[in-house]
């Protein structure tokens, strides 16, 4: 996919619309699933979003990430990398991930959040 996403840069693929706004995150890995490592989401869609972290990933990876909607407000939400690339001229990867679940609670309200940025 990350080949895809290189040979045709301005087609876009979303099939809903997508908000420019920035949300804290942290998230975990196999190996150690406690969500201890930083992300800050943006490029927010119905499907799925970007963002940028220090550790890299991999394509396929499966993620538990835990999203501030606002202060007082964290839901936990899987999702799959599409794609990763490194950030150019500084530290980081900028990662793409589509949702993986469709219902539940968390899911619902990360998605009741998302229809009100738009």
């Amino acid at each position: 996919m990350a080949a895809q996403k290189k040979n045709n840069p301005g087609k876009e693929r979303r099939t809903s619309k997508r908000s420019a706004i920035e949300l804290a995150a942290s998230f975990g890995i196999d190996e150690d699933p406690r969500p201890e490592r930083e992300a800050k989401i943006n490029d927010v869609s119905g499907g799925g979003f970007c963002f940028t972290s220090d550790h890299k990933l991999e394509e396929d990876e499966e993620l538990q990430l835990a999203v501030d909607l606002d202060v007082l407000e964290q839901v936990v939400i899987n999702v799959r990398v599409v794609w990763v690339e490194k950030v150019k001229g500084r530290k980081g990867y900028r990662v793409g991930v589509r949702l993986i679940e469709s219902d539940g609670p968390e899911f619902e309200r990360f998605m009741e959040f998302y229809r009100k940025q738009i």
